[in-house]
């Protein structure tokens, strides 16, 4: 039969509250006697006390236990304050104790070298900070707040910061909010950064909600979540293959800035006007091929790639056809090579079709839509067709 031993301490609490196996727990409490961390009675009153006396061997982990507190944790240290151990820092909840650093000549709340899980903390940016600098691969943010609701200068909440590469970082469950005019904080820099999975997240008021740079940044992946009120929603400047799946844009200035292509949307939703284009009642002319049943000789543009300044889906098209005949029209992404929708109409001189269960695409900026077509009886037959346009 198993039982619970009655004489457990404060410290054996330690891995059954974080479920991870540590090698040392500490506590920080403002109510702490400040003498050696091992329990809430002699709790570090700083959070940079326990991290000063933590392990910094390489085969150490170090649980730091954050109480509530009634104003706010000050780091109170110059520059990027740099741990170099692999800690868990975990607090009560996101909303019941600030970590802030308010020495004039901080650069950012903390900057860890080694591994680290950050877990229900409020990191507040102040005035003019950064917030987290994550540098080892396997980094965890789970149900923390950023808060940059004061900043009066550039400030990044989260930034993955390889060198080289950092992989398989994990920000989940986060609420990242700037100040009211959009103009200070950047979100989540992902910057060589690899296999990032962030999920279930609120990204708000932000210059740029999240911005992908570093030429090895790739296969990062933001899921379930959401940007609101940013001036740029999603800011790709470099690297490759970012998954966008089942997120929602509400009220961004620019919901996508892709200036690399290759990444991937999936169930999107905000919204976002149709447009017809071109917009003139002349059309692209798409004319059928010269015989029978015989395709367009060339792909033509319909799309030039210039033109698409944002990631795009096409809903519908606007049919304006020579004769009352059969024609099938199909439409291709990448010159001809395949096709992504290819349909049929009869005996309609003009007509709308609606891809009510939509092509399945949200293309890339930068990605040119080519069109053929064919008739029954062949001859060259004149199509013109518009295309109906959603930018996200």
């Amino acid at each position: 039969m198993s039982y619970i031993p009655i004489n457990l301490t404060e410290s054996d609490l330690g891995m059954p509250t974080i479920g991870r196996a540590v090698t040392a727990t500490l506590y920080v409490s403002p109510n702490g006697n400040n003498t050696d961390g091992s329990s809430w009675t002699n709790a570090y009153t700083t959070i940079q006390g326990a991290l000063a006396v933590a392990s910094t061997d390489a085969d150490d982990l170090t649980l730091i236990l954050i109480s509530p507190h009634d104003t706010n944790y000050d780091i109170n240290t110059t520059g990027d304050p740099t741990y170099t151990g692999n800690y868990i820092l975990k607090g009560s909840h996101r909303n019941w104790a600030k970590i802030k650093n308010d020495h004039a000549s901080a650069t950012s709340i903390f900057k860890f070298t080694g591994k680290v899980a950050l877990e229900d903390l409020n990191i507040n940016l102040g005035t003019s900070n950064n917030g987290v600098i994550l540098t080892k691969g396997g980094f965890r943010v789970d149900n923390c707040q950023f808060v940059g609701e004061d900043l009066t200068s550039a400030g990044t909440a989260i930034h993955a910061d390889g060198a080289t590469v950092v992989k398989n970082g994990k920000i989940r469950g986060c609420d990242i909010k700037g100040e009211a005019t959009s103009t200070y904080m950047t979100g989540i820099v992902l910057d060589n950064a690899e296999c990032t999975d962030i999920l279930d997240c609120r990204i708000g008021f932000c210059i740029n909600g999240l911005q992908q740079v570093g030429a090895n940044s790739s296969f990062n992946r933001y899921k379930r979540s959401e940007f609101c009120t940013c001036a740029i929603a999603a800011n790709l400047d470099a690297g490759s293959a970012m998954s966008f799946d089942d997120v929602l844009f509400y009220n961004n200035t620019l919901n996508i800035d892709d200036e690399v292509g290759s990444h991937t949307f999936q169930n999107i939703s905000g919204s976002f006007p149709i447009t017809n284009e071109p917009d003139d009642f002349t059309g692209v002319a798409v004319n059928t091929g010269d015989g029978a049943d015989t395709w367009t000789a060339s792909p033509v543009e319909v799309r030039a790639s210039a033109t698409a300044t944002k990631p795009f889906s096409i809903v519908g098209v606007n049919f304006d056809a020579g004769t009352n005949e059969k024609y099938r029209f199909r439409l291709s992404a990448d010159n001809g090579t395949t096709w992504f929708d290819d349909f049929q109409i009869e005996d309609a001189r003009s007509t709308t079709l609606a891809f009510l269960s939509g092509t399945g695409y949200i293309f890339n900026a930068g990605t040119q839509i080519t069109a053929e077509s064919k008739s029954e009886s062949g001859g060259v037959d004149t199509l013109n067709i518009w295309l109906k346009i959603q930018e996200i």
